[in-house]
């Protein structure tokens, strides 16, 4: 168990430096989900080890995969037949572990159970355990476990694209398992478009096909097809990047993030062009992006395909000039808190004008905030927005129940502080 830690962040305009963005924790799942698939040897280069990643590492192991870790190269092999784990999995508090596994415990053709710790349970599953109830499986939650029996072999199974992405990449990685193979068609508009491409893109490296069309309103898969095992070299993670870049920004400061790929269907490279126009310098490199902060302005933002931008993203509304409005962000109250609540309450409580609409946010800038004391709701990305909102405060800001950062970015702290940034562990 992570002990509890609050940390008080001092004012600081005078950021300075590089920092190399962490790999990113959306390709890591991935990787493993495909590794464990696979029949024979792949490999991982430069994984990003956090919380969340090594729920799906044991989660993997518990289906059969043996891996072994060094820090900068992780190496999976597996049969590529899912196994029925010895006990229950446990799934820490990952969202993409449980979603994802759930569609992956249906190809063992037994009972599999899987837990989670603190909020996971309560977080969104009915539309996965429809769409696993079509292809023959039946999923239950029944005390805070969502228990999963039967053997998926395949047919048509309908599923909404608005509350969650990872509902979607769970069903494409078992599909070419299934011996019928898998009709996979949307309800309603997909949300994080790109996360589903990068699924897609993760699949395609391991040998696998799939058929969509261009609005990814529907899905197919052959069924039949075996994955090749494939190496990966992990690239760095925008939606982890985003906060320091951020930092920049409102602190006038000038920083350069290493390990960032020139990809425009990376999910959250949004990041970039919502800096451009609201007026700060951005410079892409072949090695990395720098951001430099000047006086700047408020936009208006649609999140529906990159709701983790969100917490940031308010942070530049409360201190760019006029008002910067967020739609497209309601699947934001079943994260790991209530985020649209969670950063307007806090931020508030230090003197932001923040406004919570039907799917987003309204920030009136710019704000002066005070110090005081904050909660992280026990949302990493909640807890990363706060840091970086402190450093434009008047004076310290302690954020409670910080320890959450490990979850996604397990040096937070450690990377501000290498900046310049002075960070008091209490």
């Amino acid at each position: 168990m992570t002990r509890s830690l609050n940390v008080a962040i001092a004012p600081c305009k005078e950021l300075s430096g590089a920092i190399t963005a962490p790999p990113s924790k959306s390709r890591t799942h991935r990787a493993l989900i495909a590794g464990l698939l696979s029949t024979g040897t792949s490999t991982i280069e430069n994984p990003l080890s956090c919380d969340d990643t090594k729920a799906t590492l044991h989660a993997a192991v518990a289906f059969g995969a043996q891996i072994n870790r060094d820090q900068k190269l992780w190496t999976v092999r597996s049969d590529g037949h899912p196994r029925k784990p010895d006990g229950e999995i446990c799934c820490g508090e990952s969202a993409a572990t449980l979603r994802f596994m759930a569609s992956i415990a249906s190809l063992t053709g037994e009972k599999v159970v899987l837990t989670g710790r603190d909020s996971l349970m309560r977080r969104p599953l009915a539309p996965l355990i429809e769409a696993l109830g079509e292809i023959g499986v039946t999923a239950k939650l029944s005390e805070e476990k969502l228990v999963v029996q039967g053997r998926a072999d395949g047919g048509v199974a309908h599923i909404r694209g608005d509350v969650s992405s990872q509902f979607i990449s769970g069903l494409l990685f078992a599909g070419p398992l299934m011996s019928r193979g898998l009709e996979i068609e949307l309800t309603t508009l997909v949300e994080s478009r790109n996360y589903i491409l990068q699924t897609l893109q993760t699949m395609k490296q391991h040998g696998i096909d799939v058929k969509s069309d261009p609005n990814m309103s529907a899905f197919q898969i052959d069924g039949g097809q075996t994955y090749s095992p494939a190496d990966h070299r992990v690239s760095g993670d925008y939606s982890s990047a985003a906060f320091a870049l951020a930092a920049a920004a409102i602190t006038g400061a000038k920083l350069f993030v290493r390990n960032l790929p020139r990809n425009d269907q990376e999910p959250d490279s949004l990041i970039i062009d919502i800096l451009s126009r609201m007026g700060a310098e951005t410079h892409v490199a072949d090695d990395g992006i720098s951001v430099e902060g000047s006086q700047f302005k408020g936009l208006r933002v649609n999140l529906r395909d990159n709701p983790d931008l969100c917490p940031v993203m308010v942070v530049l509304g409360v201190f760019a000039n006029g008002e910067t409005i967020i739609e497209g962000a309601k699947r934001l109250r079943h994260k790991e808190s209530d985020r649209l609540e969670a950063i307007s309450t806090e931020l508030n409580s230090l003197g932001a004008n923040i406004k919570t609409t039907e799917d987003g946010l309204r920030i009136r800038g710019p704000s002066s905030l005070s110090g005081g004391s904050v909660d992280s709701h026990g949302d990493h990305r909640i807890a990363m927005a706060l840091a970086v909102a402190a450093l434009n405060a008047k004076s310290n800001v302690e954020i409670r129940r910080a320890e959450c950062v490990s979850k996604s970015y397990p040096n937070f702290f450690e990377d501000l502080r290498s900046v310049g940034v002075e960070v008091i562990e209490r």
